[in-house]
């Protein structure tokens, strides 16, 4: 007869979902996995399967982390609050004292450069997903007159995308949040570039 589990599955993939984001995918042991849950390998396993299996897991927990501000986005009254509400929370994140907070495991598994498919794909379409919500916000934007510049939404997303980005780095090197809101204000004034 199985043992009874004594753990809540939901807080144990919260801590396997830092150690992915703080550590990368190629970094992270199954050590590093036992010490932050306390389970041992079987239970791990048993619960999340294989470590593959346990990092696909890891970035939906990350994205539904994501999910008030996602919201928050897209209940925006303008497309351009939407971006302001998006960049706040990503400047709250990159700022904050909690240090697995200025990581994300989307942001640092491409960086990585993992080579799985199913990996591969789960991380490029999570990437892919912020892109497209950036994208219509700033048609949003354009159509209710809260962005002025003309440029193509796709190509202001790419810049949107490559400051969230940077900001995550931004945030390992070290930059205050008076760096980074600085950075955000004057990369966001491009969209007031008719």
């Amino acid at each position: 007869m199985p043992r009874e589990r004594r753990f809540s599955e939901a807080e144990v993939l919260e801590r396997l979902t830092d150690v992915f984001s703080r550590h990368g995918y190629a970094s992270t042991s199954l050590a590093l996995l036992q010490e932050a849950t306390g389970l041992g390998k079987q239970s791990l396993y048993n619960t999340f399967g294989d470590k593959q299996a346990m990092y696909l897991q890891a970035i939906d927990c990350a994205v539904q982390r994501a999910a008030g501000t996602v919201a928050a986005v897209q209940s925006a009254k303008t497309g351009r609050a939407a971006i302001d509400v998006y960049f706040a929370a990503m400047i709250d994140a990159c700022s904050s004292a909690v240090d697995v907070d200025k990581h994300c495991i989307v942001t640092s598994g491409l960086l990585e450069g993992i080579g799985d498919a199913p990996l591969a794909w789960a991380l490029t379409s999570r990437w892919q997903a912020t892109h497209e919500m950036l994208r219509a916000a700033v048609e949003r934007g354009q159509r209710d007159g809260s962005v002025p510049n003309p440029t193509p939404s796709a190509e202001l997303a790419e810049v949107l995308i490559a400051l969230t980005s940077g900001l995550r780095v931004a945030a390992q090197a070290g930059r205050t949040r008076a760096q980074m809101e600085r950075t955000v204000a004057i990369a966001l004034g491009m969209l007031d570039i008719a």
